[in-house]
C-alpha cells in the first residue's frame, strides 16, 4: 500500500532557516521539496568526494580479506588526508601498471635481438650506414635471403617460435628493391628492458603498500560518504527555499506521512516557524513511500526496475506479488531446478548479512518454490519425465501435458488482466467516485458473463444459457454501463461515442494481451525439450567403456544443465516482469510516480 502523506508548507526567518533544517533533518521525518536545478560548487565538490569515498572503499574492500595484522596499522591521519594519500596511490598504481605492461610487451620483443651496443649503432650511422629489422617466418625468410644475398647485406640475428630476426645493412640514403615491413629500431638492449621492469616493480609494490595500508580506513571512507551526502542533501534543502518580503522570510514545503504527523507537529510547535498542515491534492507532486506486509515487500525489488506508482492510486504490489511468482515457476517449469533455486535462496536468506541481500535470498526462494510446484505437476525432474517411472505411473494422468499447459496459460492471463481490470475499478472508486469505475465494472461483467456461458457451464455439463434470460440480463447491463456510463457528467451521445471507440479498443487489447500469457507456456515447454536433449546428448555420447562412460555422462549434464538453468532462469526473470509492466499495468490502469519519499535526515547516525 501506498502510505499517507500530509503536506506542510512552512514559512521561516531567514537567519534562523538554516539552523531550523539542521534541527528538521535530526528529527529525519520531513521530505523537504528540492525546487532548485541550480547546482552550486560546494555541492559539485561534495559530489565528487562522494564518488571518492565510495571508490575508495569499494577498492578496498575487495582486498580487506586479503591484508592480515590490519591491527598492527596506526590510523594517524584525519579522513581527508589518507583519502588524498589513497587517491594519488591508486592512480600512480594505475599509471605504473600500464607502464608495466608496455614495457613488457616491449621487452618480449627486444629478446628476440638479444644484447647490442646501442652507440655503435650510433656510429655506424654517422658513418652513413643504417642498420634495418624484419622479421620473417623461416621459409620466407629462405627464400629471401637466396633472392637478394648477393645484393643486400643480410644478417641473421635469432631464430625463435619459427620466425627470423634478422638485419639488413645499407647506405642511409639507399632504396630496397624488396618491399617488407620493417620493424622499429631497439632504443634500449633487452638487459635494459628487464631493469626498467624491475625498477616499476618495485615502483608498483611501493604504491601497493600504500593501499593495503588504506584498508584501515575503509570504514572512515564509508562513513564520510554518509556525512557528505547528508551535507550534500541539506544544502540542496537550503537552496531550495524560496525567498519573500525582501528576503527577511523563506517559504518552503515539506512532506510527512500520516503516522509521524504528531511528532512534526511538536517539532514546528516549537519552533518559530509559521505552517499550514493540509492534504494532499492530484496536482501536487507529492512523494511516494510503500508499506506491505513482508512477502510482497520482497517484490518492491522488481517494480523498482520500473517505477514507484504515482501518490493517490493504487500500489500494484501486492497484486503482483504471488503473480509474478506463479509466473517464474511457469517459465522453468522444473522440479530439480526449482530445488536448485530453493536451497540457493534459503541459503541466501540465512547466511547474507546485508539485508538486501537477504531479501533477494527470500525471492529466490518462494521463486524456486513455484518452481518446483511446477515441476511436481508437470512430472518433469531436470528434464526427466515423472510419469516414465512405475513409482508415479497411478498419478501420470494427472501430470500437465503441453496440451493442457498451453491452455492454462491462457486462463491464467485472462484471469490476471482481469485481475487489473478489477483493481482498475477499485482505485477509480476509491479516489474518484463509483460512477468513474461503472464502464470497468460494465467491461468486465460483459466478459465474465461471455466466458461464464460460452466455455464455463458447458464444461460443467449443465445446459449453455448463452440465449437464457438470466444472461441477456446480466450481458445487456455490462453492455449499458460500458457505453452510458463512461464518461460521467457528459451527455448520452458523447458516452455512446466513447464507449464505441473505447470498446474497439479494449476488445483488440485484451485479445492480444491475452495471447501475450503464451510465452510463459512457450519458456516452460522449450526448458523443458533442452533439459531433455541434454540427457539424451548425455546418454548418446558416452562411449562404452566403464568409469570413462559415467565421466562423460556426468560433464555432459552438469554443463548442459548449467546453461540451461541460466538461459531459462534469465528468461523466468524478465518475462514475467514484461507481463506485470505492460499487460497488467495497462488493464489496472496503472500511473507511474515521480519522486520517493526521502526525509531530511542524518543517514550516518
Amino acid at each position: 500500500m501506498i502510505v499517507p502523506m500530509m503536506k506542510y508548507s512552512m514559512i521561516v526567518f531567514y537567519r534562523e532557516y538554516q539552523m531550523f533544517l539542521q534541527k528538521m533533518q535530526e528529527l529525519g521525518l520531513v521530505d523537504v521539496t528540492i525546487s532548485t536545478l541550480k547546482t552550486s560548487d560546494d555541492e559539485r565538490n561534495i559530489v565528487e568526494k562522494i564518488k571518492n569515498c565510495k571508490q575508495a572503499a569499494q577498492q578496498l574492500k575487495l582486498i580487506a580479506d586479503t591484508q592480515k595484522n590490519q591491527q598492527d596499522i596506526k590510523k594517524d591521519l584525519d579522513v581527508d588526508k589518507a583519502l588524498a594519500i589513497y587517491i594519488n596511490a591508486n592512480s600512480a598504481l594505475t599509471k605504473l601498471k600500464a607502464e608495466f605492461d608496455k614495457i613488457s610487451k616491449e621487452t618480449a620483443e627486444l629478446a628476440a635481438w638479444g644484447e647490442f651496443d646501442i652507440n655503435y649503432i650510433e656510429k655506424l650511422q654517422n658513418a652513413g650506414i643504417a642498420l634495418h629489422f624484419y622479421e620473417l617466418n623461416e621459409k620466407r625468410f629462405e627464400e629471401f635471403k637466396n633472392l637478394w644475398n648477393e645484393k643486400y647485406s643480410i644478417t641473421e640475428i635469432n631464430r625463435m617460435y619459427k620466425k627470423v630476426y634478422f638485419v639488413v645493412a645499407a647506405q642511409l640514403a639507399e632504396v630496397f628493391e624488396f618491399d617488407l615491413p620493417e620493424l622499429k629500431q631497439p632504443a634500449i638492449t633487452h638487459v635494459q628492458a628487464l631493469e626498467n621492469i624491475d625498477k616499476i616493480k618495485a615502483d608498483i609494490e611501493i604504491q601497493q603498500n600504500i593501499i593495503n595500508r588504506s584498508v584501515v580506513y575503509m570504514d572512515d571512507f564509508i562513513a564520510e560518504s554518509k556525512r557528505l551526502s547528508d551535507d550534500l542533501h541539506l544544502s540542496k534543502a537550503i537552496n531550495s527555499g524560496e525567498e519573500a518580503a525582501d528576503g527577511k522570510l523563506v517559504v518552503l514545503e515539506g512532506w510527512a506521512t500520516v503516522d509521524t504527523q504528531t511528532e512534526v507537529d511538536n517539532f514546528l510547535n516549537g519552533s518559530s516557524a509559521v505552517y499550514i498542515k493540509e492534504h494532499p491534492t492530484p496536482e501536487d507532486n507529492t512523494p511516494v513511500k510503500l508499506k506491505n506486509n513482508r512477502f510482497a515487500r520482497l517484490f518492491e525489488f522488481v517494480e523498482q526496475f520500473y517505477t514507484l506508482p504515482k501518490y493517490g492510486t493504487t500500489d500494484m504490489t501486492p497484486y503482483c506479488a504471488p503473480f509474478y511468482m506463479f509466473f517464474f515457476g511457469f517459465c522453468l517449469c522444473d522440479g530439480g531446478y526449482g530445488l536448485i533455486f530453493l536451497i540457493l535462496g534459503l541459503f541466501a536468506a540465512k547466511k547474507m548479512k546485508n539485508d538486501v541481500f537477504r531479501s533477494i535470498g527470500w525471492l529466490t526462494f518462494w521463486c524456486g518454490l513455484a518452481t518446483f510446484m511446477f515441476g511436481v505437476a508437470t512430472g518433469s525432474f531436470f528434464g526427466v519425465s515423472l510419469s516414465e517411472f512405475r513409482l508415479f505411473e497411478p498419478v501420470k494422468n494427472i501430470f500437465l501435458d503441453s496440451t493442457k499447459l498451453f491452455y492454462f496459460a491462457l486462463c491464467v492471463g485472462f484471469v490476471h488482466l482481469l485481475l487489473g481490470m478489477g483493481v482498475k475499478a477499485y482505485s477509480k472508486a476509491k479516489y474518484f467516485g463509483i460512477a468513474h469505475a461503472l464502464s470497468t465494472i460494465g467491461w468486465m461483467t460483459v466478459l465474465i458473463s461471455s466466458i461464464t456461458a460460452l466455455l464455463i457451464i458447458p464444461q460443467l455439463g449443465w445446459v449453455i444459457p448463452f440465449g437464457s434470460a438470466i444472461f441477456w440480463s446480466v450481458f445487456g447491463l455490462g453492455l449499458f454501463l460500458m457505453f452510458f456510463c463512461n464518461s460521467p457528467g457528459k451527455n448520452m451521445f458523447v458516452n455512446f461515442g466513447l464507449g464505441l471507440w473505447n470498446t474497439y479498443n479494449d476488445i483488440t487489447g485484451i485479445l492480444g494481451d491475452t495471447l501475450s500469457y503464451l510465452r510463459l507456456f512457450a519458456l516452460g515447454l522449450s526448458g523443458s525439450v533442452l533439459a531433455t536433449v541434454f540427457n539424451s546428448l548425455a546418454l548418446g555420447m558416452s562411449p562404452d567403456v566403464i568409469v570413462l562412460k559415467q565421466f562423460v555422462i556426468v560433464v555432459i549434464l552438469l554443463i548442459g544443465h548449467v546453461l540451461n538453468l541460466c538461459m531459462s532462469a534469465l528468461g523466468a526473470f524478465v518475462h514475467p516482469m514484461r507481463l506485470t509492466f505492460v499487460e497488467f499495468y495497462k488493464n489496472a490502469g496503472f500511473e507511474a510516480g515521480q519522486r520517493v519519499f526521502t526525509p531530511l535526515k542524518k543517514e550516518n547516525n
